[in-house]
């Protein structure tokens, strides 16, 4: 079969956040099998399909192949997909491969943020989430993703989300001595707040004395780190993982936290959720 467009990157976590989301897929649709809601995947990164592994000839199917090959299907699927060549290439295998489900996929070129606002947006939408059930994958490539994306997210009160943080990118733009002002814009669109300078930094205690300069100094370590992002994105969910997957380089630098978390307050939702991805498929992989 002819590629025209591969993305070449990752290793063994990608595999492994793949390999996560495929489990929940599975689950999720046999769950929802005899419900009376539309089943929905949005894929906020869609890539080109496939995967070639870095460092190696292993060439593995990308998240919306897996979404499209599963058992039970969904009844729409979005694709959005901002690389222009990235969105030939899954129109190509859509036509090519999928071509019985093509009536249920809509591709979305453009930024993802814009595309889920208006996806989200609960003054035209408030029906169609009384109707309508949603997995939703959000693989950046960085820091992409915005926090008020995730507040219009959990606001639908129908959409389970993997969200697969930035880690390794977050812990770049907190140096350990100073706060660079470009990237405090960043880190505050990130975590929705400002409240991370002051707990990430403290004065440096040794330059402090000599001078009337604020000199800060980083003092948070990954597992920190790891607990104040739960922590954010349970002040917008009703429920998030506690035990997020950390998915590391070759080095055993942490890159990302697949962390998992459900906009539906439904305890039952919370309940089913919380067995199947928090004691199962987290604890798993």
């Amino acid at each position: 079969m002819e590629n025209t467009e591969q993305q070449s990157f990752g290793g063994k976590w990608t595999i492994e956040k793949l390999n996560i989301l495929s489990n929940y897929l599975d689950f999720y649709l046999n769950a929802l099998k005899n419900q009376k809601f539309n089943k929905v995947y949005i894929d906020a990164f869609a890539g080109s399909g496939n995967i070639n592994i870095q460092s190696s000839d292993e060439e593995i199917s990308g998240s919306i192949r897996l979404s499209l090959q599963t058992t039970n299907k969904f009844d729409k699927y979005i694709f959005i997909e901002k690389n222009p060549k990235h969105v030939k290439e899954l129109e190509r295998i859509i036509d090519n491969e999928y071509a019985n489900l093509k009536d249920r996929i809509s591709i979305r070129s453009g930024d993802c943020n814009e595309i889920l606002l208006e996806i989200c947006d609960m003054k035209e939408n408030t029906k169609y989430w009384k109707e309508n059930r949603a997995v939703l994958f959000l693989d950046p490539y960085a820091t992409e993703v915005k926090w008020t994306t995730l507040v219009a997210i959990a606001k639908t009160q129908a959409i389970d989300i993997w969200y697969l943080f930035p880690f390794g990118a977050a812990q770049r733009l907190l140096p350990n001595e100073g706060i660079v002002e470009s990237w405090r814009n960043k880190l505050n669109d990130l975590f929705g707040d400002t409240a991370w300078e002051s707990r990430f930094y403290k004065p440096n205690p040794q330059l402090s004395m000599f001078s009337d300069d604020d000199c800060m100094i980083k003092d948070v370590n990954t597992k920190e780190l790891a607990i104040y992002i739960c922590e954010r994105l349970k002040s917008i969910f009703p429920y998030v993982a506690d035990n997020p997957k950390f998915l590391y380089n070759t080095k055993m630098s942490p890159l990302f936290l697949f962390c998992f978390a459900v906009a539906n307050p439904n305890p039952s939702a919370i309940a089913l959720a919380k067995k199947v991805a928090e004691e199962h498929i987290l604890r798993k992989w």
